[in-house]
């Protein structure tokens, strides 16, 4: 009998599900939000390979915590080690502090609170939805962060520059990884609004997953792009700790080459939602 997509993705959810009540026994979380989810099916065929079928499903959930400890590292390497069929973005608040931002009027918390998907509760109860986000001055906050992240991140790139053609390409990838680094918190701030507290770039990119798929395509996927990315995600502790840590011309030119493309690309991504904003912002400017 020819197993069927709906059969596949059927076990996948329960897959999922059973493994939402693992995290969540080890963890005990408030509640769990999903805010993204991203579901593949493949199909192999071939004269040689046979038949195979897989189903897999990446996700970005918020986990909220009792107290205010930050517990996203641990979270995140439990969820990176134990799910296997996708990838997990994780990011962790304090109760408190997500209803502080509620109350602020925050349009990340409120839209994972009025349009995510509840995927546990502790006490088992549905949380009715908050008041919805009040739109004011959003495209001034954005442009606000725009303002500051984006000169940081170019200020990086001419140090890696001078970095390259004086041939320490170590030193250069790491100014690198803050020219990514930087690009990314503005793109999420902007785009999200929310204000992310973690350095780690593949994170921070799956993140972006949420909104967009251009910063996971640029960086990551391919062969050679996972190498690189990794080349460029250990300089930011071995160019500084390690005396042994080594990057090669060919290397540190085609992620300078990226990193050019990616501010320029989040530049772009950037300017096109403030202008969005903008457009949100105006009728209520005219009452």
């Amino acid at each position: 009998m020819k197993l069927q997509t709906p059969v596949i993705e059927a076990e996948h959810e329960a897959y999922f599900g059973q493994f939402i009540s693992k995290l969540s026994e080890k963890f005990q979380p408030l509640q769990i939000f999903c805010f993204s989810r991203k579901l593949y099916f493949t199909e192999i065929k071939g004269c040689f390979a046979g038949e195979s079928h897989s189903f897999h499903g990446d996700y970005c959930l918020l986990l909220i915590t009792e107290t205010a400890t930050r517990i996203d590292y641990e979270v995140q390497d439990y969820v990176n080690i134990n799910f296997k069929q996708g990838l997990i973005t994780v990011i962790c608040h304090g109760n408190r502090s997500v209803w502080e931002a509620i109350d602020a009027n925050s349009r990340f918390f409120k839209s994972i609170f009025n349009e995510g998907d509840l995927l546990y509760s502790f006490d088992g109860l549905f949380y009715s939805s908050v008041s919805p986000f009040v739109q004011a001055n959003s495209a001034e906050k954005a442009l606000r962060h725009f303002g500051h992240r984006i000169p940081l991140a170019e200020g990086f790139l001419i140090g890696a520059k001078e970095c390259f053609q004086k041939q320490n390409y170590g030193i250069c990838t790491f100014m690198l990884h803050q020219v990514i680094e930087q690009s990314l918190i503005v793109l999420i701030r902007v785009c999200i609004a929310y204000r992310s507290e973690f350095h780690n770039l593949k994170r921070l990119i799956m993140l972006c997953s949420c909104f967009s798929d251009q910063p996971y395509n640029l960086f990551l996927g391919t062969t050679d792009n996972d190498r690189l990315f990794d080349v460029l995600s250990k300089s930011y502790s071995c160019a500084r700790y390690k005396d042994d840590f080594c990057v090669s011309k060919i290397d540190a030119e085609d992620l300078l080459h990226k990193a050019e493309l990616f501010l320029e690309m989040v530049s772009l991504m950037c300017n096109e939602k403030i202008s969005a904003l903008k457009q949100e912002d105006q009728p209520l400017l005219e009452k």
